[in-house]
């Protein structure tokens, strides 16, 4: 009887103790994966957490960023993007930069005037809101 004590104690404390370092390891995880993206890409975040004020790439006046955490990239945001892009029969250049299907597409959005410019960004910006690691650098 006390060793089956001792044994089931121990199974429970090793079970707790397991917890408690997955749990940290996911927010440490988080927290790293956040600041890589941020740093690695050169970008300033604005006040939107998916618009930023530089791209990587400095022929792209536009930068549309797809993300992933392990599932692939979000495609039915892919989707509204390149339909957005079809749409208004916009020049752009995709880069894969992962291996999950992450992207980045180029937006030089030389033929749109000022006020077309605006528009098309801010219908980028919902996208990326509404989508899952989707964001909007801005030149």
């Amino acid at each position: 009887m006390k060793q089956t004590i001792i044994l089931l104690s121990g199974i429970l404390l090793i079970g707790l103790a397991s917890c408690k370092s997955k749990a940290k390891t996911q927010s440490t995880t988080t927290t790293t994966t956040t600041t890589n993206s941020n740093t690695s890409s050169a970008n300033t975040s604005t006040t939107q957490p998916t618009v930023y004020n530089q791209v990587s790439d400095q022929s792209c006046a536009v930068e549309v960023s797809f993300g992933s955490y392990a599932s692939g990239i979000d495609g039915p945001a892919l989707d509204k993007v390149n339909a957005l892009i079809d749409s208004k029969k916009l020049k752009s250049t995709s880069k894969t930069v992962g291996r999950e299907g992450e992207r980045r597409i180029c937006l030089p959005l030389t033929e749109l005037k000022e006020n077309e410019k605006k528009d098309l960004i801010e219908q980028l910006k919902k996208i990326a809101a509404a989508g899952q690691l989707v964001s909007v650098s801005i030149r």
